[in-house]
């Protein structure tokens, strides 16, 4: 049996540390922009939004979806601890979902007639958050594990 490798351990904890922390402040950052988009959406006022800005939540969304694209090759690649494989599994197909999920909002709003798709939307709102529970699960696992 393979034997517990504490520098592995830390290395793999600390890529972890570093895809939740840029995770996080990438919601931040994008989170005005959503709401704006949301806000309108729900006030049926998309059209009323100037042009430029609609461009820029589009350009915000995308920024979004590559830096999680970033942290899921990340995740993918990380090696973690034997007896953490199934969780660290789980975590990283459940935050490749997330980054698709993201993705589909992205393609949802469409510059170029300044619309949004809202089946897109809507399930990319509904997988987000399915996906993200997932994430929360998995995390709280191996933050739990005791290493």
């Amino acid at each position: 049996m393979a034997k517990f490798n504490p520098k592995q351990a830390q290395i793999y904890i600390q890529t972890l540390q570093n895809v939740l922390t840029n995770t996080e402040e990438t919601a931040t950052r994008v989170s005005p922009f959503f709401t704006k988009l949301d806000d309108a959406k729900q006030a049926d006022k998309i059209a009323e939004i100037p042009t430029a800005e609609f461009a820029e939540i589009k350009a915000e969304f995308e920024d979004t979806v590559e830096n999680y694209k970033n942290n899921a090759a990340q995740l993918t690649s990380a090696s973690a601890p034997i007896r953490l494989l199934g969780v660290h599994k789980s975590l990283t197909a459940a935050y490749v979902n997330y980054t698709a999920a993201t993705q589909l909002m992205a393609d949802a709003v469409r510059v170029s007639d300044q619309s949004i798709d809202s089946e897109k939307y809507e399930k990319s709102e509904q997988e987000q958050s399915i996906y993200l529970e997932k994430i929360h699960i998995a995390v709280a696992k191996i933050m739990n594990s005791g290493m």
